[in-house]
């Protein structure tokens, strides 16, 4: 198999939705600022630029529509990017139109923007909240010079006010927002991931292998699964210390990432204990692989006075749907076997566990 380095869980893996989504509260606002639309345009002295009451009305009732299938959708699919991006750009269309209509010389549905953008732009991340801003500027400030031109009238002096302390206000939103964003990614960085090798830790491999598992049943993607112990590290860690364990384990780590590729997945799965997932391989190639890793991870040790080895134990996930605990319960078991085999002998094996013997 190719080493290739920089191993990384894909992108996948990661959430769309950033932790503070609310969507009750999200449905909540948009409801409410739909019905004070409606009550402001019914209710105004002044009749509204190009349309009637009646069919802003019809424009309102639209609104509110298309948001509560939007809320269908949710809960009976979930979140998917495109429905969001959909559905804030709709938020953001109707605070134009809203401007668009307004009779007055300075506008109070100017204000409907900024809570288009703040509000999409919190609930869904960075990236929602930049693309609402780009749209507020572009279509919100085509507008101003719209209405004004129906009006036959410069805008007032305050608006100019206005409209400078919104911008400044998106601008200095998108800075938090951005830091935010770059401080929660951090967190789930350190959270995924081990401290000492760099690799991810145990929660965050359950997680990346239910969703490969996923992808297997659908797909057929064939896996393997490895489990690796490293033999003699305890006899290492008395004799020579734990800064020297720490370095046996950062080399292994480094190691097997640098011989697999970015859509297999490696962890420490916890102690001198590591787990990986090699995607769209054989089990004869993966045999390969840990035979490589062996001969390699002894030949350091031994090039350091350290006794050291490591032990395998492979499983490849059949067709169909598994259950994860099962396979990695068997494949543990073909690794206690690997170990058996390697104190009966001397020396370092690697056991298999074969294709019509991973789940029973």
């Amino acid at each position: 198999m190719p080493g290739i380095k920089d191993n990384e869980v894909p992108i996948s893996f990661e959430k769309l939705m950033p932790e503070t989504y609310m969507p009750r509260l999200q449905l909540f606002i948009r409801m409410m600022l739909g019905t004070l639309a409606a009550v402001y345009f019914n209710n105004s002295p002044t009749p509204p630029l190009l349309l009637t009451v009646f069919q802003i009305n019809l424009i309102i009732v639209s609104y509110f529509t298309f948001h509560l299938l939007w809320w269908w959708y949710y809960l009976r699919y979930g979140s998917k990017i495109l429905i969001i991006r959909l559905g804030s750009w709709v938020d953001l269309m109707g605070a134009v139109s809203a401007m668009l209509f307004d009779p007055f010389v300075v506008p109070p549905t100017i204000l409907l923007l900024l809570i288009s953008v703040l509000g999409n732009g919190i609930q869904h991340g960075l990236f929602v909240f930049v693309e609402s801003m780009i749209g507020a500027l572009i279509f919100g400030g085509s507008v101003i010079f719209v209405h004004f031109g129906l009006l036959e009238a410069w805008p007032p002096y305050n608006l100019y006010y206005y409209i400078f302390l919104i911008v400044a206000a998106v601008c200095y939103s998108y800075l938090l927002v951005r830091r935010i964003e770059f401080m929660k990614m951090e967190a789930i960085r350190i959270s995924d991931h081990d401290g000492l090798t760099g690799i991810l830790n145990r929660r965050a491999f359950l997680r990346a292998a239910e969703y490969l598992l996923l992808l297997h049943e659908r797909g057929r993607i064939p896996l393997v699964v490895i489990f690796a112990d490293l033999d003699n590290f305890k006899a290492v860690n008395d004799q020579f210390g734990h800064e020297t364990g720490d370095k046996v384990l950062r080399f292994f780590s480094d190691m097997v990432r640098s011989r697999l590729r970015k859509s297999d997945i490696i962890a420490r799965y916890g102690g001198d204990e590591f787990v990986m997932i090699l995607t769209n391989t054989s089990l004869g190639s993966a045999e390969s692989v840990v035979q490589r890793l062996q001969s390699e991870f002894r030949d350091w040790g031994r090039n350091r006075g350290l006794q050291v080895g490591v032990s395998f134990g492979l499983g490849i996930v059949p067709e169909g749907r598994n259950d994860l605990d099962d396979i990695l319960r068997q494949v543990d078991a073909a690794l206690y076997d690997a170990k058996l085999k390697r104190e009966q002998a001397g020396i370092v094996t690697t056991s298999l566990l074969r294709h019509d013997s991973v789940l029973h």
